[in-house]
């Protein structure tokens, strides 16, 4: 017997009493899987508005476990769980509300996004103590790190001064082929991605993780291949494969474990506000989000008085870091990000997207920059790590109706982000984060 029940009478521990499949046909659970809060979560973004279980059920996973059955509870669950009392989260609103002085509080959208980063931090707060959400104070002027003298060099005389950048590990330039390369095959892709078993392993780790959903493990490139695609899993190796190029960054201005979180966030936000029927590789969005600050690396490495002197006078004129980078190089991390992927051949859809996800309303207009530029936003508003950047970037409203989200369906974006984004930096950061 079985009972067909709405996403809002789901609870963990119920018994599916058919298989669950997408609108594609993809098996996402098989007949008798049990429910789990992870995913609960994914539903929304799965495109799953009902689900059959077996009638009568009133099994249920302990209080608070997770999706194998352990006592203690994940992130999303411990976030969903987490009660603050009135006076601290008015002594945390004090503290967030100067970090959002550039976005527009008073429209839907970011109004809920507020809402959601309040508990978060307070959370934050009780968990790490003061540290966990210093006072955005002022930086006086006077206290400026010097530029050198002389303009700073343009962003390809920058590129190309770079060995690293130009002098590419011959896995990367392999992938890189393969992806170009309309007549590839999935055999190639799965040779070439295996010649680095750093990659492979990260790659199955995403494969397996909540980002997929996949019902069953999959355990080797090949039919990791099979399963999400020869060139989708390619776009994902290739982006990927770019972390161990900035592995050896001094930690002085920019704190690594932070920038990699606020990329990876960014990333899977983009790939869950396309939503379920999108024709977009989710591949490609996540890419796309997990490289679109890779040009203040280079600034970090390459430049990194002038990258101090910016980060220093954002903060001192409460100015965001991008006009600051403006103001100071003449040119932003985005456009520095956009020739770096134009020169090492990466696919003009992804070039566009990093390089004008801060671009105006013509930009705002195309899917893909307008979906990395909102992403942006989201991830910065729920303090999830930081490239830099001490402000909550402005939502461009032309974005977010390319975007095409109302604003109520943010919080669903969120909750599935939340399950996918702990699965991912469990493999790319291991620690707590």
């Amino acid at each position: 017997m079985k009972k067909r029940l709405p996403l809002a009478a789901l609870s963990a521990g119920l018994t599916l009493a058919e298989p669950l499949r997408r609108a594609d046909g993809v098996l996402l659970l098989p007949r008798g899987a049990l429910l789990t809060e992870r995913h609960l979560a994914l539903f929304p973004v799965w495109g799953i508005e009902a689900v059959a279980i077996v009638r009568g059920d009133d099994s249920a996973t302990a209080a608070g476990a997770g999706p194998d059955g352990c006592d203690a509870p994940d992130e999303a669950q411990a976030l969903e769980d987490f009660q603050a009392d009135p006076e601290t989260l008015a002594a945390v609103d004090a503290l967030l509300r100067p970090r959002f002085v550039h976005a527009a509080l008073s429209e839907a959208v970011m109004s809920r996004l507020y809402a959601l980063r309040l508990p978060r931090a307070a959370r934050l707060l009780a968990r790490r103590g003061p540290a966990a959400l210093a006072p955005l104070g002022p930086v006086p002027p006077e206290s400026l790190p010097p530029l050198p003298d002389g303009p700073a060099p343009g962003p390809m005389a920058l590129i190309e001064s770079d060995p690293k950048l130009t002098s590419l590990p011959d896995v990367f330039v392999r992938i890189n082929e393969v992806l170009n390369d309309a007549h590839s095959t999935a055999k190639e892709a799965a040779e070439v991605i295996g010649k680095d078993t750093s990659l492979s392993a990260k790659l199955l780790t995403v494969v397996n993780s909540a980002f997929y959903g996949f019902p069953v493990k999959v355990d080797t490139l090949s039919r990791a291949v099979t399963i999400v695609g020869s060139r989708q899993l390619t776009t994902l190796a290739l982006g990927i494969s770019v972390i161990s190029i900035f592995k050896d960054l001094p930690g002085c201005l920019v704190d690594m474990r932070s920038f990699w979180k606020h990329s990876i966030s960014c990333g899977v936000v983009a790939s869950a506000l396309a939503g379920p029927d999108t024709e977009m590789d989710v591949e490609r969005l996540f890419v796309a989000g997990l490289l679109h600050d890779v040009g203040r690396l280079v600034l970090y490495r390459s430049l990194p008085r002038h990258a101090a002197h910016t980060l220093a006078l954002a903060r001192a004129e409460g100015i965001l870091l991008r006009d600051a980078e403006r103001r100071t190089l003449g040119f932003d991390h985005a456009t520095l990000a956009g020739m770096l992927l134009r020169k090492w051949r990466f696919p003009e859809s992804l070039e566009k997207a990093v390089r004008h996800h801060h671009g105006g309303p013509t930009h705002m207009g195309m899917a893909l920059p307008a979906i990395v530029h909102t992403a942006d936003v989201v991830t910065a508003a729920l303090g999830l790590g930081s490239s830099g950047e001490a402000y909550v970037p402005p939502l461009s409203p032309v974005a977010w109706n390319t975007v095409g989200l109302a604003p109520d369906r943010i919080t669903d974006v969120v909750a599935a982000a939340d399950v996918q984004i702990e699965d991912i930096i469990k493999a790319f950061l291991p620690g707590d984060v």
